[in-house]
C-alpha cells in the first residue's frame, strides 16, 4: 500500500526547512526587527507636516533598482508588489518570503536652515515583510506589511496672534505615520492575462505638537494632538503578457484605487508650562481622504535577459480641495524608467529545447521624476532621482534558494526658492528573499 512518510513532521514543520536555512532566516528576521530600533535619529522632512506625511513611493522589491518602475513586471520566483495581479505568475506549490531594510541620509539646504550642524539626518529601519504562496495553478496569495506614509518634522515659525498684528515664535514638532498590512490575491485568467486585488488595512498614529514660546521667563503655551488613524483600503490591478518564441516578449499592467476616507480618533492636550488647560478626547469621522489613484506600465523583455520597464502614476488630489494659508493639495504625477540585465543558466532537454531557466545574478539602472501633491508658496514640490541595483541568488540541492539584492538611490526633493527647503537624499535598500516548497509529500511503497 502507499503511505505518507513523517506525517507528524509535515504538520509540525510544513515548510520542511533544513537547519542552515532556519538559522539564516532567524538571523535575517532578528536583524530586521532590531533595525527598527537601532536608529540614531529619524529623517526629518518639513513637507511631512501636511496630511498623513510623506506617502511611500517604493515597493522595496526588485523595482527599487529600476527607478521603481515595474507595474507590468512579474516573475515565477520573485514577488513584485507594484501590481496586485503580478504574483499570479509564481510557481505552483512554492512559498517565497522577503524582508527589506533601508538606510537613508538627507542633507537640507535653504535659507530657513540656520545651523550648519543641524542640516543632516539619517536613519536605518525595517521596511517590509512579505510572504507569498501559490496553492492553486490559477491563484496566488501574499500577506505583508509595509509603511504607507511617514511623518517627522521639527521647525520654528511665526504664528499670527488672533485679533492683533503681532506674531509669536512657534515651535512645531511631529512624528508618526501610517502602516499598511495587506492581503493580495492574484488570479490567472489564462496564460496571458491575470487580475488581482489587494485588501489593505491602514493604521497608525500621528503626534503633533505646537508650542507658542513666551518671552524670557514666561512659560510656553503647548498644544499636542494624538491622532490614531485607521480604515480599509483596496487596490486593483491587471496584467497582460505575450509569450512568443521570438526574441521579444511584451507586457502591460494597470492599477487603480478609489477615493478612501481615513477615520481617526484623537485627543487634545493643552498646557501652559506645568498647568493643564485642556485635556479631552474627540472622535472625528474623517481625518484625511486619499484620492483616486491609477497607473499604467509597460515592459519589453529581450531574450529573457534584458528588461525595459516604464511606469506612469496619477493621483487626483485637487478634487479634495485641501487648502491652507500658504499651501494646497494638487494633482500628482510620477514617471519612472528602468533597465535590468539578468544572467541566467538555461537547461535543455535531449532535443535541445529549453526546459528551465535559472537566474544567477542581475544588474539594474533607473530614473524617476515625481511632482508631489504639495503646492507651497506657489511652488509644487517635485522629486527627481536615479537608481542603481544588483543582486544574486543561491540555489540548494533540496530545491530552496536565497536571493540578496541591493538598490542605491540618489536624488533631491524641493527647492530653495521663496523660502523653501531642498532635500538632497541618498538611500540604500537591501532585501533578502527565501524560496522553498510550500507543500510536498513523499510517497513510499511498503510491501
Amino acid at each position: 500500500m502507499l503511505l505518507t512518510v513523517s506525517a507528524y513532521k509535515l504538520l509540525m514543520q510544513p515548510f520542511n526547512l533544513n537547519k542552515q536555512m532556519k538559522q539564516f532566516l532567524s538571523y535575517i528576521i532578528f536583524l530586521c526587527c532590531i533595525s527598527n530600533y537601532a536608529v540614531a535619529q529619524q529623517n526629518n522632512s518639513p513637507y511631512s507636516i501636511i496630511g498623513i506625511g510623506d506617502i511611500e513611493k517604493s515597493y522595496f522589491d526588485r523595482t527599487s533598482g529600476m527607478g521603481h518602475a515595474g507595474m507590468a513586471l512579474s516573475s515565477n520566483r520573485f514577488l513584485y508588489n507594484a501590481n496586485p495581479a503580478a504574483n499570479a505568475a509564481l510557481d505552483l506549490h512554492y512559498f517565497t518570503m522577503e524582508v527589506s531594510a533601508r538606510f537613508k541620509d538627507v542633507n537640507y539646504a535653504g535659507r530657513p536652515i540656520t545651523s550648519s550642524t543641524q542640516n543632516n539626518s539619517s536613519d536605518v529601519q525595517f521596511r517590509k515583510m512579505l510572504l507569498g504562496i501559490k496553492p492553486k495553478s490559477y491563484w496566488a496569495t501574499t500577506l505583508g506589511i509595509m509603511p504607507f506614509s511617514t511623518a517627522k518634522y521639527s521647525m520654528f515659525g511665526q504664528k499670527s496672534i488672533l485679533g492683533t498684528p503681532s506674531t509669536a515664535t512657534t515651535y512645531y514638532q511631529g512624528e508618526g505615520g501610517v502602516n499598511n498590512i495587506f492581503l493580495t490575491n492574484s488570479f490567472r485568467i489564462d496564460s496571458n492575462f491575470s487580475v488581482g486585488v489587494q485588501a489593505s488595512y491602514l493604521f497608525g498614529h500621528l503626534n503633533e505638537t505646537e508650542s507658542v514660546l513666551g518671552s524670557v521667563g514666561d512659560s510656553s503655551l503647548t498644544s499636542t494632538r494624538y491622532i490614531t488613524i485607521y480604515n480599509p483600503y483596496f487596490k486593483f490591478g491587471a496584467q497582460y503578457k505575450t509569450h512568443r518564441r521570438k526574441k521579444w516578449n511584451y507586457a502591460v499592467g494597470i492599477t487603480g484605487s478609489y477615493q478612501t476616507k481615513l477615520n481617526a480618533d484623537y485627543s487634545l492636550l493643552v498646557t501652559d508650562g506645568n498647568t493643564t488647560l485642556r485635556s479631552d478626547y474627540v472622535y472625528k469621522s474623517t481625518f484625511f481622504t486619499l484620492p483616486v489613484m491609477y497607473g499604467v506600465g509597460v515592459a519589453a523583455i529581450l531574450n529573457d535577459k534584458l528588461t525595459f520597464a516604464a511606469d506612469y502614476n496619477y493621483e487626483g488630489w485637487s478634487s479634495l480641495n485641501y487648502k491652507g494659508i500658504s499651501y494646497s493639495l494638487v494633482n500628482s504625477n510620477k514617471f519612472a524608467l528602468g533597465f535590468e540585465y539578468a544572467k541566467k543558466n538555461a537547461y535543455r532537454d535531449l532535443s535541445g529545447n529549453t526546459v528551465a531557466s535559472v537566474e544567477r545574478n542581475f544588474l539594474q539602472v533607473g530614473a524617476f521624476y515625481r511632482t508631489s501633491y504639495l503646492r507651497i508658496n506657489g511652488y509644487q514640490i517635485d522629486e527627481v532621482g536615479g537608481t542603481l541595483g544588483g543582486g544574486f541568488n543561491l540555489y540548494f540541492l533540496n530545491g530552496s534558494s536565497v536571493g540578496i539584492n541591493a538598490a542605491l538611490e540618489i536624488g533631491r526633493r524641493g527647492t530653495t526658492e521663496n523660502g523653501l527647503i531642498r532635500e538632497n537624499f541618498t538611500q540604500l535598500t537591501i532585501s533578502f528573499s527565501y524560496r522553498d516548497f510550500w507543500r510536498s509529500r513523499k510517497l513510499v511503497r511498503y510491501d
